[in-house]
């Protein structure tokens, strides 16, 4: 058992790795440590709702997400101005997205058992048809290491959920002069 001076050099030692404030407050015979830790991220401020433009034509997105809650909130969000293919599996994804080209994907990374949307991504990244083409990461997973790592598979954007209709659609938005590239380009 750590002594109680052991303790406390051990807490702060932790506190100070992990950039975290940490106050001490003598409660008597007590010492009550209080320790702030920030967010693994920097959160986004949410966009104000109609502050995003429609985009310039109704484009296809491919959503690969196995969760159905979260496959329709996407699907209602989306509905008035992009047409949604929603798969359940990365498996399902690639045979969707090698059928038919779709102008963004919506990749959620933790997709159960088989593969997972990251090694779909990296997969898509390599074809030609998808090696520019826009893909959000759109997952529960936040930390500043998910971020990178869906980055380095070849995310074009992050999206952590939950997350509000106008923080999509500005996403979306963002991403349009890509797509918009792409099929100039292909063309």
């Amino acid at each position: 058992m750590l002594r109680r001076q052991e303790a406390m050099r051990l807490i702060r030692t932790i506190a100070s790795q992990a950039e975290a404030e940490c106050s001490e407050i003598q409660d008597g015979p007590n010492v009550v440590l209080q320790i702030s830790l920030r967010p693994d991220i920097e959160l986004v401020p949410p966009s104000p709702p109609g502050s995003v433009p429609e985009p310039a034509r109704r484009y296809q997105v491919l959503h690969v997400e196995d969760l159905d809650n979260t496959a329709d909130l996407v699907y209602y969000y989306l509905r008035n101005n992009y047409d949604v293919l929603t798969v359940m599996t990365a498996e399902e994804g690639l045979k969707a997205a090698l059928e038919k080209h779709y102008d963004y994907v919506l990749m959620d990374l933790n997709l159960g058992t088989g593969m997972g949307g990251l090694e779909l991504t990296k997969l898509l990244r390599q074809t030609s048809e998808y090696s520019w083409t826009p893909i959000v990461a759109v997952t529960g997973f936040a930390t500043d290491d998910d971020v990178k790592r869906s980055m380095a598979a070849g995310c074009s954007a992050f999206l952590s959920k939950p997350f509000l209709k106008s923080d999509l659609l500005r996403i979306l938005h963002e991403l349009e002069k890509r797509v918009i590239n792409v099929k100039t380009a292909s063309a």
